[in-house]
């Protein structure tokens, strides 16, 4: 699963990413979206890279999901020309919309009639406008069961001069916190009767779902047109807690250097830390879990137990701490891969190759 990483500089906390892996992720996903009848339309927020992002438009990808004006305007510089913005849309960007808008087919999300108004005062050209459904997360969104405001809405855009209907939006986070395939299955269902309904009454507009979790596990997506999900490209180690994944479908993980080892605790300190992996965790038990620690063949063999800004504590062990020495690398797979990669700002591959991500580039 993993490879040795020994060869590459061994001073810095380094992110690898397996292309395969990689490659076969996207291709599974791309595959259930061809069996379903249902358009691909991934979220990039994960990897924000362009090379990655070729390797979608191999797997026949057009249409492409991100989470900020700043994303779509990267991607567009990378030939992308139909682009949703996955977050309720920021009037105050409106400047940023106009730009795009000349370069791209732009849409974004919008929950209110007020914001629908004053985008269509700002805007010079028409924007697509899904309205965002709230399927119990409770984040964002407009309740699938409160029509009365969803025709309000979809009356203001259909009254708009600078926008059109895009469809629904739907982002399930709570099944992020599951902790089976089966739970996810429950959960994702329950979201599913809900947006059935809506679809009943709204036959023609299309819906857009997109969570990791549902659409790693689901096979039946009902009432769905397009799907959206972005983390699946990498997973991670919250995914295989959740039930999304197994371990060998992870794509990247953290080289460490082994800074001191602690023989009386059974502890080893790394470099890398909060600045590196992020401190998002998860809790297995009384324990919690920012990285999971594996060998050169893909065994499990401790924990991130805790992390500081630069520092790391493993646990592991006692045959894995005898093995490792001071000036080795240990290699971690991180908990949430879009906050791990976002802060490393690139990825390397085992033939030294450098991986581009959009937090490293001035533009």
């Amino acid at each position: 699963m993993r490879r040795k990483t020994k060869l590459m500089p061994s001073y810095l906390p380094t992110l690898f990413v397996d292309l395969n892996t990689v490659r076969t992720n996207i291709q599974l996903m791309a595959e259930k979206c061809q069996r379903n009848e249902l358009e691909f339309r991934p979220h990039f927020k994960t990897h924000q890279s362009t090379f990655i992002g070729n390797l979608f438009r191999e797997a026949g990808v057009a249409g492409i999901t991100v989470s900020s004006p700043v994303m779509a305007q990267y991607f567009v510089k990378q030939g992308w020309d139909d682009i949703t913005i996955a977050f309720p849309a920021n009037v105050n960007a409106a400047s940023v919309y106009n730009e795009l808008l000349a370069k791209c087919d732009l849409k974004t999300l919008v929950i209110s009639t007020e914001i629908v108004e004053t985008l269509d005062q700002r805007l010079q050209s028409p924007i697509g406008l899904y309205i965002e459904i709230d399927p119990d997360y409770g984040r964002s969104g407009i309740p699938a069961s409160n029509k009365t405001r969803i025709v309000e809405v979809i009356k203001a855009i259909e009254q708009a001069e600078h926008c059109t209907l895009a469809g629904f939006y739907c982002h399930a986070g709570h099944t992020y916190k599951c902790r089976s395939a089966k739970e996810i299955t429950s959960v994702s269902r329950k979201a599913l009767a809900k947006l059935t309904s809506l679809k009943e009454s709204f036959p023609h507009i299309p819906i857009c779902y997109g969570d990791t979790p549902s659409c790693s596990v689901l096979d039946d997506f009902g009432p769905y047109d397009q799907l959206s999900p972005g983390n699946f490209v990498f997973y991670d180690w919250m995914q295989v807690e959740i039930g999304s994944c197994n371990k060998e479908q992870i794509a990247i993980w953290m080289s460490c250097p082994v800074i001191e080892k602690f023989s009386k605790d059974g502890k080893i300190l790394i470099h890398g830390g909060a600045v590196h992996f992020s401190k998002e965790f998860v809790e297995s038990g009384q324990e919690k879990i920012f990285g999971k620690v594996i060998s050169d063949d893909g065994q499990l063999q401790g924990v991130l137990a805790s992390i500081s800004q630069e520092h790391g504590i493993i646990h592991c062990n006692r045959e894995y701490f005898e093995q490792l020495a001071v000036g080795d690398t240990v290699q971690v797979l991180p908990v949430h891969s879009c906050l791990t990669a976002n802060l490393m700002g690139e990825y390397r591959t085992e033939d030294a190759q450098t991986i581009d991500h959009m937090s490293a580039k001035a533009f």
